[in-house]
């Protein structure tokens, strides 16, 4: 009787067989996808979990607010941190169980270098010129370009005629260099190019004074000496000054942590446990300490000098020739007008790399030349506090903070070029208790005559390149400031088109909002150097600037011992290490395995030179990302398959039930020819099942295939359980249709009854309100229409709010983003398959609505009812079914990606919408089948049944 029925009714059945295959095949795939999905997140946050040390541990009190409400870790924040850990503590972090390394950075201070940059100037004069007066003009260039600093302007001043300069071994002791004299052809003799005399308490000024940055130049023709009796050039000298960044690390526990000692490309590495050497020079009454340092080979600074050359006009010939005061002969010189004859820059690299030779080998260019670029010796160093800020929604705003620049040495109008100052220290602070500390040798008996000198030097044994240290993988980088700082990307589109997609990165201010990595290093062993009661001072004298003397270290790096995996019982064993610490020592322990990188934004206020206000995406780190993405993984992999199986379920119950529908008729004679209820419901479940299984068949042979060009791999085994899968799929999809048609009213089955209305009723005069008076006529068949619906508008919700969920999880870790890149492709098709369900889901409704209405729906045709108006009538019911549906839906996938992601968020509400959306136009686009069938109605035909 089944196989009859299958015979009779083969369009139904295949129709049937066709919605439990692709059902099938759907969840078979889609379950791969996830599981394989699962399979490659778990494998790459396993790939990335243990970054380059385990725990971190830093001064107590030293943790944001906004680290703690955010689980987070910053980045940066080394250079402004004053110490704060012993040496003691540390012993003891090296002595807890577990702990195989414990690497400590103790910064020390910036230590500013200088080194001369000269410019040829000799291709830029005039040689028909007598005489002519050259201006250079620098400009610092930094902040990604957004920032142009101008320096002090330097003169050169060249005549073709001897000038005759003094030499230094003609003077008497205390007498001032005399201005030079130009010798003219007829014997003349005129003094020029006036010097400063001498400087005073009184001619102190601020160090980036631009006046007092400013240079003359003076050189003449052939014959012409300076005071050393040295030949002249046509060259003018500027300075260029790097801070420093000093840090003290363990050379053995740095080594195993980082791999330190790999990094080295000249000289060598620190031996283990080394001190600084004691030196004496001849004539200095007492020795100095030799701090042996590494100095990184390569800039960590953003920043190159932009040179604009002019000639200037002969009434600046006339000022030089006449002046009497160097200082007021340059503030003359500024507002000349002239010429440009080239624009030359000159990038960090050049100079930098002079600056390290001369660190290498201070004695090579003699005691002058360390005197211009003071390689040797540590008169003094400085220490900057934390950047000021404030909260600011979910960022941090950083706020401006005016000092005096004093602090970084009394600059004097000396119309030289020695500036030891970065001119970047005059743009916008963000961080204050700058402090200084010099060198204190007043416990040395100096006699007169005796060379007084700083009784600390800086002894560079080697270089080092940071990129060689192993700093591990990108996407579970933790803090590593002491090699490398990776800049700030733009955290909105007004900040990322002023950068031009380039990253904002430190330079020489170092009161900004990057700090640069520290680009000199020392040994644990040069701590009491630096540290003790006579190594070096504080000014201003204020207590919280004093150095930290007796807790010099600022953060341990701690590394454990053996494997450490993604295992619970792994990370308990973390766990309770970082508990023994923080019990141990009373300092702030985080926890950094299985961490990620992730942005914080920070708003940066306005520099003086240019820069606008920008706010900005600091790299800090999110503390248990992989646990959270291992999780996250499991769950959406358990939701995906949920969610898919219970729309094919759905889309199957809806096919079930129209196809018991459609046999009313039949079952009702049958009813009337005796059969009982158990038969009715023996015959439907055989019919059921049978389709099942040739579905669950169908769907392993086309499972296979399909798997293999979407690359999934899920053996037969796996292919195999389509056929039990498809089996109680179709019971359980079946099981009600079947009971309820098989106590089918014989009478009413046959020929059902046609009620009068109780009260008379108004018909409804327009498509809507007719599609309406159809809908409510049967309000079981449209809620369950409504209800295919819904499933799959809540599945697309679920999926596009998981998908975000997933992501937001892990707010923008590069972890979780490249997790959430290898899950899209899942999402997207378990979301095509919904979809696809959905539109067959209210197709059918529709279809049977048609069949069944094919009567009322001819004599409409036969009333004059043209095309189009039929055909807005089917569209307008699936609209009305896809509205009601659709709302249904994405409310109920709102609500439970809410419960999913923890919060009702913005882009949750847009995901719903979109669901929303989506589900009106798939039941627009289920109209279709229906309406063409629609057009294949027999109307002659139909009325004549009627």
């Amino acid at each position: 009787m089944a196989a009859a029925q299958w015979r009779v009714r083969l369009r139904r059945s295949v129709a049937l067989l066709a919605m439990i295959t692709v059902a099938v095949v759907g969840f078979t795939l889609l379950t791969a996808a996830a599981v394989t999905a699962r399979l490659d997140a778990t494998g790459t946050v396993e790939a990335n979990f243990r970054p380059a040390y385990d725990i971190l541990i830093r001064p107590a009190g030293s943790v944001l607010p906004l680290e703690q409400q955010r689980n987070l870790v910053q980045s940066g924040q080394l250079a402004g941190l004053r110490g704060g850990i012993t040496v003691e503590q540390w012993h003891q972090i090296q002595h807890v169980p577990g702990v195989a390394v414990a690497a400590p950075v103790a910064v020390i201070g910036y230590v500013i270098r200088t080194v001369p940059v000269t410019v040829q100037l000799g291709a830029d004069l005039d040689p028909a010129a007598e005489r002519q007066v050259i201006k250079v003009q620098p400009t610092w260039v930094t902040d990604a370009g957004l920032s142009r600093i101008p320096d002090g302007a330097a003169y050169l001043y060249s005549t073709r005629n001897v000038l005759h300069q003094k030499q230094l071994s003609e003077m008497r002791g205390g007498e001032g260099i005399p201005p030079a004299e130009e010798v003219d052809p007829g014997g003349g003799r005129r003094q020029v190019c006036p010097v400063v005399q001498s400087v005073g308490e009184r001619d102190f000024i601020d160090p980036t004074d631009l006046p007092g940055r400013s240079s003359l130049t003076c050189v003449g023709g052939p014959g012409s000496r300076d005071v050393f009796g040295d030949p002249v050039a046509p060259v003018v000298t500027l300075a260029w000054s790097v801070p420093f960044l000093m840090a003290a690390v363990d050379p053995g526990a740095e080594a195993a942590l980082a791999g330190l000692d790999t990094a080295v490309t000249s000289g060598r590495y620190f031996t283990a446990g080394e001190r600084p050497a004691q030196r004496r020079l001849d004539g200095m009454p007492y020795p100095y300490d030799s701090l042996p340092i590494l100095v990184a080979d390569k800039p960590q600074l953003d920043a190159r000098l932009e040179l604009q050359i002019q000639r200037l006009g002969g009434a600046a010939v006339d000022l030089v020739r006449a002046g009497t005061d160097n200082r007021g002969l340059r503030a003359a010189l500024d507002g000349q007008p002239g010429t440009r004859l080239a624009t030359r820059t000159v990038p960090i690299d050049g100079p930098y790399q002079d600056m390290v030779d001369r660190l290498r080998h201070p004695f090579e260019r003699g005691p002058d030349d360390m005197a211009v670029s003071n390689t040797l010796w540590l008169d003094r160093f400085w220490t900057v506090g934390p950047a000021r800020t404030t909260a600011d929604g979910d960022g941090l705003r950083t706020e401006p903070v005016p000092y005096d620049l004093k602090i970084w040495g009394l600059g004097a109008d000396a119309g030289d070029s020695g500036h030891p100052v970065p001119m970047e220290f005059a743009d916008t602070g963000v961080r204050g208790a700058v402090a200084a500390h010099p060198n204190i040798t007043a416990e040395h008996d100096v006699q007169p005559g005796d060379i007084a000198m700083p009784d600390v030097a800086l002894d560079a044994v080697g270089t080092f390149d940071p990129s060689l240290v192993r700093l591990g993988s990108a996407l579970s980088a933790v803090p590593m400031d002491t090699y490398f700082n990776p800049g700030a990307e733009g955290a909105d589109d007004a900040s990322r088109n002023a950068l031009n997609g380039r990253r904002l990165e430190p330079n020489a201010n170092v009161s900004g909002l990057l700090s640069q990595p520290p680009l000199m290093l020392t040994t644990m062993g040069a701590l009491p150097v630096i540290f003790g009661p006579d190594g070096y001072g504080t000014k201003p004298e204020y207590p919280e600037y004093q150095l930290n003397r007796a807790a010099p270290i600022s953060m341990v790096r701690v590394r454990l011992a053996g494997t450490v995996g993604m295992g619970a019982a792994d990370r308990e064993r973390v766990r309770l290490v970082a508990e023994q610490l923080a019990r141990r020592t009373g300092l702030q322990v985080d926890i950094t395995l299985g961490s990620s990188p992730t942005g914080v934004t920070v708003h940066y206020p306005a520099g003086r030179f240019g820069r606008p206000d920008l706010a900005v995406s600091e790299p800090w780190v999110r503390k248990g990302v992989a646990a959270v993405l291992v999780h996250a993984a499991d769950r959406k992999s358990v939701l995906l398959s949920g969610l898919v199986l219970v729309v094919c379920a759905l889309a199957v119950l809806n096919a079930t039930n129209a196809a018991t529908r459609a046999r009313r008729t039949d079952l009702g004679v049958l009813a009337c020819l005796g059969w009982s209820r158990r038969q009715l419901l023996q015959l439907l479940l055989t019919e059921i099942t049978g389709i099942g299984l040739a579905a669950g068949i169908a769907g392993t042979l086309l499972a296979v295939p399909l798997a293999a060009a979407f690359g999934l791999d899920i053996g037969w085994l796996r292919a195999l359980l389509a056929i039990p899968v498809a089996l109680l799929l179709a019971i359980a999809a079946g099981l009600w249709p079947a009971l309820r048609a098989a106590r089918p009213d014989p009478a009413v089955a046959v020929r059902p009854a046609v009620s009068a209305p109780s009260a008379r009723r108004r018909g409804p005069r327009r498509v809507t309100g007719l599609a309406l008076t159809y809908l409510a006529r049967t309000p079981g068949r449209a809620a369950l229409g409504a209800g295919s619906l819904a499933i799959g508008v809540a599945a697309l919700t679920m999926l596009l709010a998981v998908t975000f969920a997933f992501r937001g999880a892990v707010v923008g870790t590069l972890l979780g983003e490249a997790i959430a890149v290898q899950a899209r492709t899942v999402d997207y098709l378990a979301v095509a398959v919904t979809i696809v369900l959905g539109i067959v889901s209210v197709a059918d409704v529709l279809f049977l609505g048609i069949s069944e209405r094919s009567g009322e729906l001819a004599l409409l045709g036969a009333a004059g009812w043209h095309d189009g108006l039929l055909r807005r009538l089917v569209v307008t019911e699936a609209v009305a079914i896809g509205m009601l549906g659709g709302a249904i839906g994405a409310g109920l996938g709102l609500g439970a990606a809410a419960l999913f992601a923890g919060a009702l968020t913005t882009p949750l509400l847009w995901c719903a919408a979109i669901a929303l959306t989506a589900g009106v136009a798939v039941s627009a686009v289920a109209a279709t089948v229906p309406i063409a069938i629609l057009h294949r109605l027999p109307i002659a035909q139909l009325l004549a049944e009627e």
